[in-house]
């Protein structure tokens, strides 16, 4: 769907409204935000769009966490307007060698295997760059890890990786408590 800049505020700001809704009947305050699916994929590679997700969000409320993809369009958006981020990377996809995601058109788009999204998600984090499925690793940030609910193995993986990080010396928290955040 194209979408103008005041349709696309104007989602974000309703969706915003209806979690924080839920939220404070619970006691809680919504702490972050992520774009999803198509609207995330297309702001990853397109600076304008980026910059209008970016600036709704910073308008909503500057204290949100902004979960970006790392090394994307959204991420630099994000930085030019001094937000704070949490940067993210997908346990259970293949990146190409310029920081995208593979295509989930291309065969090789998806990690299904548990133990291989484990593997790469460990060594992501310890060497804070993405694996690209031709070897190539670019150096970034990484603050989450996104896990894709629509097939099988999600829990599995989860749990998997998880299990890894912490066996692996790792302490996992939410993003408002990360470190970067508390004093910020």
């Amino acid at each position: 769907m194209n979408l103008s800049t005041n349709e696309i505020k104007k989602l974000i700001f309703d969706q915003y409204e209806i979690l924080q809704d839920i939220a404070i009947k619970q006691d809680e305050k919504v702490s972050h935000i992520k774009p999803h699916g198509a609207l995330n994929n297309m702001a990853c590679e397109d600076i304008e769009l980026a910059m209008i997700l970016a600036k709704t969000i910073n308008e909503i409320d500057k204290d949100l966490i902004y979960l970006v993809p790392t090394g994307s369009k959204m991420e630099e958006a994000a930085k030019k307007l001094n937000m704070k981020i949490a940067c993210e990377i997908f346990a259970d996809r293949n990146y190409e060698d310029d920081g995208n995601l593979v295509s989930r058109k291309k065969p090789n788009a998806l990690i299904t295997d548990p133990e291989l999204a484990k593997l790469h998600v460990l060594s992501m984090v310890k060497n804070q760059a993405i694996n690209c499925h031709s070897g190539k690793q670019i150096p970034c940030e990484i603050d989450s890890v996104c896990i894709h609910g629509d097939n099988i193995s999600s829990l599995s993986t989860a749990k998997s990786i998880r299990d890894n990080l912490l066996n692996n010396g790792l302490k996992l928290v939410s993003l408002n408590k990360m470190e970067k955040f508390i004093n910020a």
